[in-house]
């Protein structure tokens, strides 16, 4: 499942994924508002690849909200940011991992493997942090 407001980027996402990285994406939200009323897309998605910066609800208060619903349901932020802060408010969001989207096509079938193994996956520069954090 993917979740960002641009709709190109959201193209280009679900064409890397189903082509490149032969996965199925059940759905798309375009606003963090939108994903929150797809509860049961939600539930069955294997992994959800959520921006952060979006209008009004941002990823960040989606998936805290979505993890109220659902506690196991494995997301992962696709953001710009690098900040070492900003990253651990991700990991104390309760998002299972964290993909820049600058490195987004050479990381992404890493994160997902690794999420969707039940691990964590954020940038090797707080890997320190998430033993602290998990």
């Amino acid at each position: 499942m993917i979740v960002d407001d641009s709709r190109q980027f959201r193209e280009s996402l679900n064409d890397f994924l189903t082509h490149k990285l032969h996965h199925e994406v059940i759905a798309e939200a375009k606003s963090g508002e939108e994903f929150l009323a797809m509860k049961s897309e939600m539930q069955i998605a294997d992994i959800i690849l959520m921006d952060i910066v979006m209008n009004e609800v941002d990823g960040i208060k989606a998936t805290h909200k979505a993890l109220d619903f659902y506690p196991t349901i494995k997301i992962i932020a696709v953001t710009m940011h690098v900040d070492k802060l900003f990253l651990v408010q991700l990991i104390e969001t309760g998002f299972r991992g964290c993909v820049n989207k600058s490195d987004i096509w050479a990381n992404l079938k890493e994160a997902i493997s690794t999420v969707f193994a039940g691990s964590i996956y954020f940038p090797d520069d707080i890997g320190i942090m998430n033993k602290q954090l998990i």
